[in-house]
């Protein structure tokens, strides 16, 4: 049985950089592809070296492949904190095992396809059809996952911390990740994040308090003149809706110094952003008080 070196590299590499491009997309990174190709690379010349020392039998054991995989996720993504870092060592393994089951899949449907020896699996084909098929099915097999999960966490409704900061003030709540929010201010396009006025109350000025205190929200009228007689006027703008039970509707929103979403390693501050006020409540329990667009997150 012969083996081409040049086969098995050009094979690694494309599968390693793969488990790490869709690893980088689960854990929402955006690394380079020069990271990527590197942390591929480490992969690949790790199995050049079980190849041609097989007599090397400290290579095979399971603490040196453990030990490759920290290398190799270093190198692609180098997490700064040890949570992330371990995060994104379970979320490489889960993708790895995505590709690897795959490659397994057209071994057994065909027994001329490749070997599995000391971890290494070798796939090969006259035409190069056997690796392009593995691919392809991995490429479904994410896409129908990733709809499945996208489904969950709207089915779970999940919820992220968020913090407002304006003026002086800032505020922490929990914003609903709703899928259904395509909200957009009409002279910026920027996203807009839906907030409970009680919830974000104090933080706004008296003149704004007193628009939604006695429910002032939809008279137009009265909302130009106390919004254009107020310092922060070109904080402030109308944006049109047509849902929260309610057609053809407006919300005064208004420009935050920044908001900050999610929390320890994975928190990400935005400026870019609207905040649209709404005088009801949004979720019946409270277990929430503002609904994020997924395109924040």
């Amino acid at each position: 049985m012969k083996v081409y070196i040049d086969v098995l590299v050009m094979e690694n590499i494309v599968m390693n950089y793969l488990i790490l491009l869709l690893t980088a997309k689960f854990m929402r990174h955006k690394p380079s592809h020069l990271r990527l190709f590197l942390g591929a690379l480490a992969g690949a010349a790790y199995v050049v070296v079980l190849l041609l020392m097989p007599n090397l039998k400290v290579y095979c054991t399971t603490l040196a492949k453990f030990a490759l995989s920290l290398l190799i996720v270093a190198i692609a993504f180098s997490p700064a904190k040890p949570a992330l870092f371990i995060k994104t060592l379970a979320v490489f393994y889960v993708s790895t095992f995505i590709f690897a089951g795959a490659a397994f899949a057209f071994l057994y449907l065909n027994q001329t396809g490749g070997f599995v020896r000391n971890g290494i699996v070798y796939i090969w084909n006259s035409k190069g059809t056997t690796l392009f098929f593995a691919v392809a099915t991995v490429g479904i097999i994410i896409r129908i996952f990733w709809d499945i999960v996208q489904q969950r966490i709207s089915k779970e409704k999940l919820l992220m911390p968020l913090k407002i900061a304006f003026g002086n003030g800032t505020i922490e709540l929990f914003a609903l990740v709703d899928t259904g929010n395509s909200l957009c201010d009409p002279l910026t396009n920027s996203p807009v994040v839906v907030v409970e006025f009680n919830a974000i109350k104090n933080i706004l000025p008296m003149e704004i308090q007193r628009i939604f205190d006695e429910s002032k929200e939809n008279d137009l009228d009265s909302v130009t003149k106390i919004v254009s007689d107020s310092k922060w006027m070109s904080r402030f703008r109308l944006i049109p809706f047509t849902s929260l039970g309610k057609e053809n509707g407006m919300l005064i929103g208004f420009r935050p110094d920044y908001i900050e979403v999610g929390e320890n390693a994975e928190k990400k501050g935005i400026t870019d952003v609207i905040i649209g006020i709404y005088n009801r409540a949004l979720s019946k329990n409270n277990n929430y008080s503002a609904l994020l667009s997924p395109e924040l997150i």
